[in-house]
């Protein structure tokens, strides 16, 4: 019995990794675009919900700080942290604001803004992504499933073609690591 889950978990594990070469071209325009607004004195800004945000906070982290290569750090905020405002906002009835609020004290057009999403469109998502165009953000996106829930197109939508929440956290995880890889090699030619 445990073999079999086992087995199935690497079967979809490979399944949802050997997708990340029909999307390479996102992924590594992403990176560009990045790299770009690294050079251009912008930032990147991280969120995501639940497990998500986890992913979203190491991702800003692994740009601060560093994958595998000391470098000089970038700047990146993930904006999943705040559990004072999570709370007043909460008591207030108004949790959905969480991130737009955030961003529309922190981000500045041109920034790139990072969202980690689940299949289903969350309120607190949709309107983090509305202040983001609002204040003129490159928006990517790295959704579970095909995104549908997306009210309007990201720059980069990145689909994480699995049903299984552990696999899709797997998957972020993945992109979030290439990600780090391919801008550090753009802009320090590793």
């Amino acid at each position: 019995m445990v073999d079999k889950r086992v087995a199935r978990a690497l079967q979809e594990h490979a399944s949802l990794a050997a997708s990340f070469s029909s999307q390479a071209e996102v992924l590594g325009g992403c990176a560009q675009e990045l790299a770009a607004l690294f050079h251009r004195g912008g930032r990147l800004l991280t969120l995501g919900s639940g497990p998500c945000g986890a992913i979203a906070s190491l991702t800003a982290n692994l740009f601060l700080h560093r994958l595998a290569l000391e470098r000089p750090l970038l700047p990146a905020v993930s904006l999943c942290h705040d559990a004072v405002l999570a709370t007043a906002l909460a008591r207030d009835r108004l949790g959905h604001d969480y991130f737009a609020r955030q961003l529309r004290s922190l981000a500045c057009s041109g920034d790139l803004l990072l969202v980690f999403a689940g299949p289903h469109q969350e309120e607190a998502l949709a309107q983090a992504l509305a202040a983001a165009r609002e204040i003129g953000c490159v928006i990517a996106v790295v959704v579970q499933g095909a995104g549908e829930a997306l009210a309007e197109p990201p720059d980069f939508l990145f689909r994480l073609a699995t049903d299984s929440v552990p696999r899709a956290l797997e998957g972020c995880l993945l992109f979030s690591h290439l990600l780090v890889e391919l801008v550090e090699g753009e802009l320090f030619g590793i």
